[in-house]
C-alpha cells in the first residue's frame, strides 16, 4: 500500500475522484432494475452494488487503483466475494455519500455510525461491524488524565466534528478554559502536537492506534463517545443484502480464523509477544556442560546477575507503582477467578484498607451483595467474550448507603502465554461530577434563597398547562403576588432582614395554597402561583381563585418584620383555559391586574378584564404615535391672550396642542403626562421654548407687539435637567429674543422639590432677565417663607377657584387671600379661567388687574390671535 506525504508532513493516503459519471450510474441502475424484474440476474448472487467510499483511514479509503481499502472496505470486499456480488466504488465526501445513499443513487456506504435520526431515512443491518470511540492523545509526560487537566491546554480538534461539540460542552460545564485549535483532519491534529503547536489532539481511537506512535504520541485515559459502526444501505436496497451481511458477520465473529479477525489483525497491527531465551543463557549452559570444573564459578556469576536483574525489576515495579498510584482512577487486575491480584492507591483509599488486606479477596468482601453480583457478572462477560468494554457502574460499599458511580473500562489481560486471561479494570469516579450536575440542575430550576421553583420552571409548567389538549379545557388561574412597599424593609432594616422576610413569605404562601398548586419566586419580591384545573365553568374557577387569593393575603398580613413593620401584598389574577391563550398573554394579563391592585392602594386583589387591556393598548398606541408627532409636524402652539383691567392685551400664554391625523385634537391633559413619563417632554419642551423665542424675536421688530410677553409652561422633568439653563441661554442667543419678555410658568410642586437646586437654577435664569410665574397657585403645597426667597414675578390663580368664586364663599375667600398675598409679596396676580363679566367685576373689585380666559378669547394659532 503506497502513501503520499503532504506539506504538513502527515501520512495521507491518496483520494480518488468519482469512479462513474452520472450516465454510467444510470446504466448500472438500469441493470439492477432489470435484475430486480427477473430479466437478467438472480436476486442476490451476481448482484452489482454501488458503494460510496469516503476517506477515513484506516477504516475506509480508496487506493491509487480506485479500490476500496481499510478495515471496513476490505471486509465488504470479502463479503462480496463470498456472496458473489460485484462492487463498484464511488469516491465521495462523507455527507455527499449520505445524500447519494438517501436518494437511492448508490446502494451502500461503509463506516456509518447508527443513530435514531439516520435510521429514519437509511437502512441498517443488525449486527454491528465494530465499536469505536474517541480519545485524547499527548506526548509522554504531559500528565493529562481527566477533563479537568485540560485547563489552559491547547487542544487540536477537527473543525465541525461531534468531538468538538462534545468536549466544548463538557469543558464549559466544568468552567475549564481550553484553547481550541481547529484542524481539517486527525493527521493534521497529530502533526500540530508533534510540532509543538498544540498540547493534545482529539482522534477516533482506531486512527489513533494506527498513527499516534508515528508522531510520538500516547493515548490518555480521557475516553468518550462510544459508537457502533455499520454498512448503511439505501432505502431502496433489498433487505436480503443487509440480511446476508448480518449472516456473514455473525458466522465470522464465531470463528477466530475468519476473514473478520484476519482483517482486524492486519490493520490494528497487534504486536505478538516474544519471550525468547537470551543466547548468552544457552552459551552459559553449554559452558556449564562442557566445563563442569567451572560450575562453581559460573553459579556465583549467575547468582550475581540474577540479583542485579531482580533489583532492576524491583526498581521498575516501584516506578510503575508510583505512576499508577498517581492516576486519579481505580486501577486493578483480577485473576481469572476474579480475586484481586493488583490494586493501586486509589482502590486502597476507596475500600479504606491497606493493599495487603485487599489482594486475594473478591468483590463480595468490599461491596454489598447486589453490587458484587453485578460486578462479577460483568467481569465474567468480559473474560468470556475477550472484548474490551466501557460501562457506567453504580456501586455501594459494605456498611454504606450512598451510591458511588464510576466510568469503567474493563479488558482481558494475558499475563502468561497459554494461561487463562486475567481482567484489567480502570474505574474513574463520576460521583462528584453527577452531584455537581444535579446541583446545577437544581440551581437552573429553583430559587437559591427560598427553594421555590424559579421563573424558568414556572414558565415551563405554565406552557405545559396551556398546551394540554383536553376536550373539556377546564379553567386554570395564574396569581401574581407582589409585596407592598418591600423596598422600605431593605431601606430601614437592611437586605438580610429583607431576605428573611422573603423566606417567611414563601413558606406561608406555600402552606396556604391548595394541593397541587405550583408556587414560584418570579423576581425580587414577586411570587407567582399556578392553580390548575379549577373547573369547567369560569364563574366557579374565578370563585376558587378568589378564595385562594384571599387566603394568601391573610397569610401575608399575619407576618411581621423584626421591627414589627406590617407586611401586605397585592395580587393580580388571570383566568385561562388554554383555548386562545399563550404563556406571554396570560402573564401579561396577570401583571395588568396586579397593577390595578397596586393602584387601588395595595393589600387587595384584582381580576384581569378586557377593559383594562383595552386601556393599556390605547395608551401604548398613543405613546407610539407621540414618538413621531414632533417629526411629522403634528404639534402646534396656540396662544391665549392675557389682558389688564382696561382690556389691553399685555401678553399671551403659549399652549401646546396635538392634531393627530386620525384622532383629531388630543387633549393636553392626555398626552402631556404621557410625554413626561416616557421622557418625550424633553425634545417637545425644547421645541416649545424655541418656537416662543422665535416669536418674541419676530415681535421685537414690530412696534405694536414689542411690549408683549409670552408665558411658557415648563415641566418639572424639563426644568430639573442639568443642561436646561445652558440650552435656554443658547436659544436666546440664537434667536436674539428679548429675555425680559419670556415668562416661565412653574408649579408649586416643582418649587418644593429640591428647593435649593431649584432656587439656584431660577437665579441663573433671572440673571439673564427671564421672568417667573407660579402656575395653578393654590392647588399645591407651598412654604410661604420659601416663596418670598424665590425670584418670582407672577402668581396665577387656578381656574378651579375662579369658576366658583361667585357661588362658593370658600373659593371667594381663597382668591381674596391669594390676591392679598401676592400684593404683600409684590407680585402680579393673573386670574385664569375668566369666562363671565361678573367674575371680571368681582376680581377688579378685589384688586386683581390681569386676566386670562374665554371672556377675552380662546387659544388660537398666532396668525388668528389679533384678527
Amino acid at each position: 500500500m503506497s502513501a503520499a506525504l503532504d506539506a504538513s508532513g502527515c501520512d495521507r493516503l491518496p483520494r480518488q475522484t468519482l469512479s462513474f459519471s452520472l450516465p454510467q450510474r444510470w446504466v448500472l441502475r438500469a441493470g439492477l432494475l432489470l435484475g430486480g424484474l427477473g430479466l437478467a440476474f438472480p436476486s442476490t448472487a451476481n448482484e452489482t452494488l454501488l458503494v460510496g467510499v469516503y476517506h477515513n483511514p484506516p477504516k475506509l479509503f480508496v487506493d491509487e487503483q480506485g479500490q476500496m481499502r481499510g478495515i471496513l472496505g476490505e471486509l465488504l470486499e470479502a463479503i462480496a466475494r463470498q456472496e458473489q456480488w460485484t462492487l463498484e466504488s464511488i469516491a465521495c465526501e462523507f455527507q455527499h455519500c449520505l445524500d447519494l445513499l438517501e436518494h437511492g443513487d448508490i446502494d451502500l456506504v461503509p463506516d456509518v455510525a447508527w443513530s435514531e435520526e439516520r435510521a429514519g431515512y437509511l437502512a441498517f443491518h443488525n449486527e454491528p461491524i465494530m465499536h469505536t470511540w474517541s480519545q485524547l492523545y499527548q506526548h509522554e509526560g504531559q500528565g493529562v488524565e481527566a477533563i479537568l487537566d485540560l485547563e489552559q491546554k491547547r487542544v487540536a480538534v477537527v473543525n465541525g466534528s461531534i468531538q468538538q461539540d462534545y468536549l466544548k460542552a463538557v469543558t464549559e460545564r466544568f468552567n475549564v478554559e481550553v484553547a481550541w485549535q481547529t484542524v481539517d483532519s486527525y493527521a493534521e491534529g497529530f502533526q500540530a502536537v508533534a510540532m509543538g503547536d498544540a498540547d493534545l489532539a482529539v482522534s477516533e481511537h482506531l486512527f489513533g492506534d494506527w498513527r499516534a506512535h508515528h508522531y510520538g504520541l500516547y493515548e490518555t485515559p480521557v475516553i468518550f463517545q462510544s459508537i457502533r459502526l455499520f454498512y448503511a444501505g439505501s432505502p431502496t436496497l433489498s433487505k436480503t443484502v443487509l440480511e446476508q451481511i448480518d449472516d456473514v458477520l455473525r458466522r465470522w465473529k464465531q470463528d477466530p480464523g475468519s476473514e473478520y479477525f484476519k482483517t482486524l489483525r492486519i490493520w490494528q497491527a497487534e504486536p505478538t509477544s516474544t519471550d525468547g531465551i537470551p543466547a548468552w543463557v544457552w552459551w552459559c549452559l553449554g559452558l556449564l556442560v562442557a566445563f563442569s570444573l567451572l560450575a562453581l564459578g559460573c553459579a556465583l556469576w549467575l547468582r550475581r546477575r540474577m540479583a542485579f536483574n531482580r533489583a532492576q525489576l524491583n526498581a521498575n515495579e516501584k516506578v510503575l507503582a508510583t505512576i499508577l498510584d498517581s492516576v486519579d482512577a481505580c486501577i486493578y487486575i483480577k485473576t481469572p477467578s476474579l480475586h484481586y491480584q493488583y490494586v493501586n492507591r486509589r482502590v486502597s483509599e476507596l475500600f479504606g484498607l491497606p493493599v495487603e488486606q485487599i489482594l486475594g479477596k473478591r468483590d463480595d468482601a468490599f461491596f454489598d451483595s447486589e453490587t458484587a453480583k453485578e460486578i462479577a457478572l460483568t467481569d465474567r462477560s468480559v473474560l468470556e467474550s475477550g472484548k474490551k468494554i466501557t460501562i457506567e457502574e453504580s456501586n455501594v460499599l459494605q456498611g454504606k448507603h450512598d451510591v458511588r458511580t464510576f466510568l469503567t473500562i474493563k479488558m482481558p489481560l494475558l499475563l502468561f502465554p497459554g494461561q487463562p486471561a486475567s481482567l484489567c479494570g480502570i474505574s474513574t469516579e463520576l460521583t462528584d461530577y453527577l452531584e455537581m450536575q444535579s446541583r446545577s440542575n437544581h440551581l437552573a430550576f429553583y430559587d437559591a434563597l427560598t427553594g421555590l421553583p424559579n421563573r424558568r420552571l414556572l414558565m415551563e409548567s405554565l406552557t405545559w398547562e396551556i398546551e394540554q389538549e383536553n376536550t373539556a379545557r377546564p379553567y386554570s388561574a395564574l396569581l401574581v403576588i407582589d409585596l407592598d412597599n418591600f423596598h422600605r424593609v431593605n431601606d430601614i432594616q437592611g437586605h438580610e432582614c429583607g431576605d428573611q422576610l422573603l423566606i417567611n413569605v414563601a413558606k406561608h404562601l406555600h402552606q396556604h395554597l391548595p394541593e397541587g398548586a405550583v408556587l414560584a419566586r418570579f423576581s425580587g419580591d414577586e411570587f407567582v402561583a399556578l392553580l390548575a384545573k379549577l373547573g369547567e365553568h369560569k364563574a366557579d374557577a374565578a370563585l376558587s381563585a378568589e378564595r385562594a387569593a384571599r387566603q394568601l393575603l391573610d397569610a401575608v398580613s399575619q407576618l411581621r418584620t423584626d421591627h414589627s413593620l406590617p407586611v401586605s401584598a397585592s395580587i393580580g389574577i388571570a383566568l385561562f383555559d388554554g383555548a386562545d391563550h399563550s404563556m406571554n398573554s396570560v402573564l401579561q394579563q396577570a401583571d395588568l391586574a396586579l397593577q390595578q391592585a397596586k393602584t387601588a392602594g395595595g393589600n387587595t386583589l384584582r381580576f384581569f378584564n378586557l377593559e383594562m387591556q383595552t386601556r393599556l393598548i390605547e395608551r401604548a398606541n398613543l405613546e407610539a404615535d407621540l414618538h413621531y408627532a414632533l417629526a411629522r409636524n403634528e404639534l402646534a402652539l396656540h396662544y391665549q391672550r392675557q389682558v389688564d383691567h382696561q382690556g389691553v392685551t399685555v401678553g399671551v400664554e403659549a399652549l401646546l396642542r396635538w392634531n393627530h391625523p386620525q384622532r383629531g385634537w388630543v387633549p393636553p391633559s392626555t398626552f402631556i403626562p404621557l410625554a413626561e413619563e416616557n421622557g418625550l417632554i424633553l425634545p417637545i419642551g425644547y421645541w416649545v421654548l424655541q418656537s416662543a423665542c422665535e416669536q418674541l424675536a419676530a415681535w421685537s421688530n414690530q412696534a405694536a407687539y414689542r411690549a408683549l410677553t409670552i408665558s411658557v409652561n415648563v415641566s418639572s422633568v424639563q426644568f430639573q435637567q442639568p443642561e436646561f439653563v445652558r440650552n435656554l441661554e443658547g436659544l436666546l442667543a440664537q434667536t436674539q429674543a428679548p429675555p425680559g419678555r419670556l415668562v416661565l410658568e412653574v408649579t408649586e410642586s416643582l418649587l418644593m422639590h429640591e428647593p435649593t437646586r431649584v432656587r439656584n437654577t431660577m437665579l441663573k435664569l433671572r440673571a439673564q432677565g427671564i421672568r417667573f410665574a407660579i402656575d395653578d397657585f393654590g392647588t399645591g403645597y407651598s412654604s410661604l417663607s420659601y416663596l418670598k426667597r424665590l425670584p418670582l414675578d407672577e402668581l396665577k390663580i387656578d381656574q378651579s377657584f375662579v369658576r366658583e368664586l361667585l357661588m362658593d364663599r370658600a373659593d371667594a375667600a381663597i382668591v381674596d387671600t391669594i390676591i392679598l398675598l401676592a400684593v404683600s409679596l409684590g407680585l402680579t396676580v393673573v386670574a385664569e379661567g375668566v369666562e363671565k363679566k361678573e367674575q371680571l367685576d368681582w376680581l377688579k373689585g378685589h384688586g386683581c388687574y390681569r386676566y386670562q380666559g374665554y371672556l377675552f378669547g380662546r387659544p388660537m394659532p398666532i396668525e388668528k390671535l389679533f384678527e
